[in-house]
């Protein structure tokens, strides 16, 4: 089935960046049978993947931390034409005679690549921010009294059984201390066990409860799901599956409006 944020197949919920990336190296794989592809591939993923994550990297985040933002493909973050340029740089310089079947198989990649893009809701899912009053569940457990969230934030939906969302909450709440407008809102669990949980793990994070009576409306099926929501109320971006710092800048910014933009 396809929804906003990618393709879902019983549980397995796959998204755009996971889908390019994925038929993208099925065809390159098929086609791609001569000396020096593998290592186009590699270089093409390696560059695609350093220049996209390499300026969400931070000293004062924990080494390991920074080292999962450049190894963990479920984040889905690639600059595709740098690393494209570069695998095709590395074709260029190395053995000669299979030219045209190189060429060819790049296309291909390519085109199925695009795939997902032909596929995916026009508008990308954009929809306005339903204007429900959530309750705010403080550090403290004490429960405040319902407010919407309000625009011009990056709202980030989740969940305490999903592995993915306890990943990235450190993540979020460096980001947050920092000044970053991110609204955690969980989905479906009551309050007490929320927040036993973030006093377990450590967290100092407020998070909005009830989220399920948001995600009708916004068509969301897997977590964690980060959304931006603009200052006219819109959602004009989606991410299905964790964050690494990069992708979170880029989303606050786009939350904030061109005057954020550096």
């Amino acid at each position: 089935m396809i929804v906003p944020d990618g393709l879902r197949l019983g549980p397995l919920a796959l998204s755009w960046p996971s889908l390019t990336l994925l038929l993208g190296l099925a065809a390159w794989a098929a086609l791609a049978r001569f000396p020096g592809a593998g290592r186009a591939a590699l270089i093409t993923l390696i560059t695609a993947r350093l220049w996209a994550a390499v300026p969400g990297l931070d000293a004062g985040r924990p080494l390991l931390d920074n080292a999962l933002d450049l190894v963990d493909v479920r984040r889905g973050d690639w600059a595709w034409l740098p690393g494209l340029a570069a695998g095709m740089l590395s074709l260029a310089v190395g053995p000669r005679g299979h030219g045209q079947v190189a060429a060819r198989a790049v296309l291909v990649a390519v085109l199925a690549g695009a795939l997902p893009g032909l596929l995916r809701p026009a508008g990308g899912g954009e929809t306005g921010w339903p204007d429900t009053p959530l309750r705010t569940l403080q550090p403290s457990g004490q429960l405040e009294p319902a407010t919407p969230v309000p625009p011009g934030r990056v709202v980030n939906l989740w969940a305490t059984w999903c592995g993915p969302c306890r990943a990235e909450l450190p993540l979020l709440e460096r980001e947050i201390a920092r000044g970053a407008p991110v609204e955690l809102v969980n989905v479906g669990e009551d309050p007490a066990l929320v927040a036993a949980f973030l006093q377990r793990e450590g967290l100092t994070l407020s998070t909005r409860v009830g989220g399920e009576a948001l995600t009708p409306a916004l068509k969301v099926t897997a977590f964690p799901t980060t959304l931006v929501v603009d200052a006219g109320g819109r959602v004009t971006a989606r991410h299905l599956g964790p964050l690494n710092r990069a992708q979170l800048l880029r989303l606050v910014r786009a939350a904030q409006g061109p005057a954020a933009s550096p």
